[in-house]
């Protein structure tokens, strides 16, 4: 029951650990889309909305400038030339107000799309200002209107002030001329006069007297219509000061409020988003990163065709790099091999017995020496040869087991730390020589005292060296017997009219063998990157060549190595190694 439970309840955990993950994804795929959305429309919206905030200074800065420079004129036109300018900007703002409504269609903001919205608040934005100025322009020309009508009604009432104090002057003045003949009158008048009111004189004096008293009134009559007058010009309103057109810029912002918002939102999202700010960071690069990845991927195709097309069939047709023996007598071919491994071409096993004889001296690595008798007397040899000791040490022939007997003893060699390895004796004849890749050799057998020569043969003049990157090639002189390791099994073969082979298989050849590279066939597998460029071509009477059934260097984990290690390989293999 316990364990019923138990099972149960890791079931229910393991389920409710899987629905919570399917929660926390879809959240984050939700709040990803949702971020990629608004990444994307900023990233659209952002630029344009910009241009757009630029258009719009600039063209508010232009009309604010042509209505100054209109006001400037319109500061003294008369009363005609502003009703007409009224009248052209109340048209004006007619057909700002139109543009608006067309603008604020549904269908045509349908048939727009959320693509044009920038371009539709710029336009909005340009026609509100437009509409905004057009309006303040309107307001300042009526008030300008009205100060115009002030100022002519005030010119007429001085105008006829005038004219009532000169008309008063002109009373006055015969008022005073009156009066001086009537006083004049009244010099003149004698006691007849006084005595006879209607003598001559007497009625002079009366005559002046009327016509005083009639211009009197005639002159206070004037003095009151003036002093009327300068009443009602006093009481007149007063004009204010000759007006300038001042904008009102808050107006006008808030005419351009929806663009601003716009591009406010957009610049705060931009500011605070993360996943704007690193695409703000890759948008710079992509186009090159771009370029790197087509060219990482089109790049190696076309080397690879330029090199299968033209290099290959360049080495194909140059001369075969031949190894020649040394001392010029290499008249035994190595048939030796066959009294070990009888005709078959494979010479490798799993194990191979060895005959250590008395005054011989075997050199092997420790991982190979499986078992020897008792007696065997075995030290240690610190490198197999000082005078090439980067190949040993690349090779890993260095703290080597020396053995030697006494008598005669049976030594097993075989691989102790790889399963697919095998061993291989090649038999090398004294004045024969064999070409051999360091890295295969895991022993040597020799009589004491003669120990094998390796000799360097250095190729740098053919295409054939530098299409496979081995410039040198390490030759091994008998009399001796190698113990070469390989991968499931080491074959030897007669090379005859001509052979080929994997070239990362290849460990060896004898020195009399032409050896050429020729180009690989099929072009696709090689284009694709699943099989080398070049195989290695073996022909020569009486010349053989040695090689892996699996070569190492063809494993995935092998082709796999970081660049350094290719790099370090490369070298090692031009040097032979």
């Amino acid at each position: 029951m316990g364990h019923l439970l138990s099972s149960f309840f890791a079931l229910l955990r393991r389920y409710a650990l899987l629905f919570i993950g399917i929660v926390l994804i879809l959240v984050c795929g939700n709040w990803l889309r949702g971020e990629w959305r608004q990444v994307r429309a900023v990233a659209a919206e952002l630029p344009a909305l910009r241009t757009a905030q630029q258009h719009t200074d600039a063209a508010q800065a232009r009309l604010q400038a042509e209505v100054a420079l209109d006001a400037r004129r319109m500061s003294t036109a008369t009363l005609e030339q502003l009703d007409a300018r009224m009248r052209e900007v109340d048209a004006a703002i007619l057909r700002i107000e139109r543009r608006q409504a067309q603008l604020r269609d549904p269908l045509a903001l349908l048939r727009a799309g959320a693509d044009t919205l920038p371009a539709r608040l710029e336009q909005a934005a340009l026609q509100e200002i437009e509409l905004e100025l057009r309006r303040q322009e309107r307001a300042w020309l009526g008030t300008l209107r009205s100060r115009l009508g002030v100022l002519l009604d005030q010119e007429a009432a001085r105008r006829h002030l005038e004219g009532l104090r000169l008309a008063y002057l002109g009373e006055f003045q015969v008022q005073e001329v009156a009066k001086q003949q009537l006083a004049a009158a009244y010099a003149r008048q004698g006691w007849f006069d006084h005595l006879f009111p209607y003598s001559a004189t007497r009625r002079q004096v009366r005559a002046l007297e009327t016509r005083v008293t009639a211009q009197t009134a005639r002159t206070d009559a004037a003095l009151a219509r003036f002093r009327r007058q300068k009443a009602l010009v006093e009481q007149l309103p007063r004009a204010p000061d000759p007006a300038t057109l001042a904008i009102d810029e808050r107006r006008l912002a808030a005419a351009a409020a929806p663009l601003a918002e716009r591009l406010r939102r957009a610049e705060t999202f931009a500011a605070q988003s993360v996943a704007w700010q690193t695409w703000q960071v890759v948008r710079p690069v992509l186009g090159a990163a771009v370029a790197v990845l087509v060219s990482w991927i089109v790049v190696p195709f076309a080397i690879r065709a330029v090199f299968y097309f033209v290099l290959a069939p360049l080495a194909a047709r140059a001369r075969p790099i031949v190894i020649a023996d040394p001392r010029g007598n290499d008249d035994r071919p190595f048939h030796a091999w066959r009294r070990l491994r009888g005709s078959a071409p494979q010479i490798s096993a799993v194990s191979q017995r060895l005959t250590l004889g008395p005054g011989d001296e075997m050199l092997i690595r420790p991982a190979y020496c499986q078992s020897q008798p008792e007696h065997i007397e075995v030290g240690t040899k610190l490198l197999f040869d000082w005078s090439y000791w980067l190949p040993s040490i690349a090779a890993h022939l260095w703290l080597l087991n020396r053995l030697h007997a006494t008598r005669a003893a049976e030594i097993v060699v075989s691989s102790t730390v790889d399963a697919l390895e095998e061993v291989a004796l090649l038999e090398i004849p004294a004045g024969a020589a064999f070409v051999l890749q360091a890295r295969g050799l895991a022993g040597v057998l020799y009589r004491r005292g003669q120990r094998p020569r390796i000799r360097s043969h250095w190729r740098l003049g053919t295409l054939h060296a530098w299409l496979t990157l081995q410039l040198r090639y390490l030759s091994f002189e008998g009399p001796a017997t190698l113990v070469v390791k390989g991968r499931r099994g080491v074959r030897l073969e007669h090379a005859g009219a001509g052979r080929l082979v994997s070239q990362d298989a290849t460990l060896g050849f004898s020195t009399n063998t032409h050896y050429s590279t020729v180009r690989a066939r099929p072009f696709l597998p090689y284009m694709l990157g699943r099989r080398a460029l070049l195989d290695d071509r073996f022909a020569g009477d009486d010349a053989y060549y040695l090689y892996e059934e699996i070569p190492a260097r063809g494993q995935a984990g092998y082709r796999d190595r970081n660049p350094l290690e290719a790099l370090v390989d490369a070298g090692l293999k031009a040097l032979g190694v």
